[in-house]
């Protein structure tokens, strides 16, 4: 069966804000046409998730059998909330609300050189053995990476970019509170960047060692600081 023309994987993880695909995309040899479902909206021609969680897609049976155009329906399932009397609440809500030592997934907004990037906390990360569990917030919360947070024993004379990138996602560790924001930390080796786009083609980039990310499609390589690799599920 023929699949969606889209920039991730089907069943795949995706954040608010990420590109999913063309509204009119095109398969091999026939056209599609994207249609915005449950957690999704459209701008500028383009599908965008405006939830953390999976990526769906669900095809739309024509009511003719002339129609040409193979429909789509792309919906992001939500992460669901588990283990919460386990985890840290602000009070008389229902919300969870990081604090000082929390494990959080982020996506990177702004790269500002030399000395830090501005990051949209999107989870908590529960912890176990093998595996993080995501816990999604509500709305996203405001935190700062500074440059001599990003590795062990880093300073002003790292180059940020060689680290992080906008858009790429995060495993940081609330270090401390700043005065209008959390102030992260990736300095652990299981910390770092753990999804990016290849900044030529748009594709997603995989890890190939602690320092360098690959575009799957073009090889290009990346300098980041890679997050060690452990299951997110």
């Amino acid at each position: 069966m023929t699949q969606p023309k889209l920039r991730q994987p089907i069943n795949s993880l995706v954040t608010p804000g990420e590109r999913i695909g063309s509204v009119n995309a095109r398969g091999i040899g026939e056209k599609m046409a994207l249609i915005a479902g449950k957690g999704t909206y459209i701008r500028q021609g383009n599908i965008y998730a405006s939830l953390l969680g999976y990526l769906q897609a669900q095809q739309v049976t024509s009511a003719t059998a002339t129609e040409d155009v193979d429909k789509w329906i792309i919906s992001i399932n939500p992460e669901t909330k588990q283990n919460k009397s386990q985890l840290s609440y602000s009070a008389n809500s229902t919300d969870l609300c990081p604090r000082i030592g929390d494990t959080v997934l982020g996506r990177v907004t702004k790269v500002i050189r030399p000395s830090h990037a501005t990051v949209d906390i999107l989870a908590i990360i529960s912890d176990t053995t093998n595996t993080h569990t995501l816990q999604p917030l509500y709305e996203a919360y405001s935190a700062t990476l500074r440059t001599n947070e990003l590795r062990p024993n880093s300073s002003l004379e790292v180059e940020i970019s060689d680290c992080i990138r906008p858009s790429d996602i995060i495993l940081a560790k609330i270090h401390a509170l700043g005065e209008k924001d959390y102030i992260l930390s990736t300095v652990e080796a299981e910390l770092g960047v753990i999804k990016a786009v290849c900044e030529s083609s748009g594709k997603e980039m995989k890890a190939i060692s602690w320092k360098e990310m690959e575009c799957v499609e073009t090889g290009l390589r990346e300098a980041r600081k890679v997050a060690k690799p452990k299951v997110v599920g």
